[in-house]
């Protein structure tokens, strides 16, 4: 669980994605990718999509 607080708000993340270097989350994005996980394939259209819009 990663909790930090911004203004009034504090926010609660229960991964350890926040806990992890670029590195490891590039590389746990990449595998999950290969295994064909729909919410990473939901992402990764997601970010193209804005950057279609640009």
């Amino acid at each position: 669980m990663y909790k930090y607080k911004s203004g009034d708000t504090t926010v609660i993340i229960h991964s350890t994605l926040p806990l992890m270097s670029s590195e490891e989350r590039r590389k746990l994005f990449e595998e999950e990718k290969a295994k064909g996980n729909p919410v990473i394939k939901e992402i990764t259209e997601a970010i193209r999509n804005c950057y279609k819009r640009r």
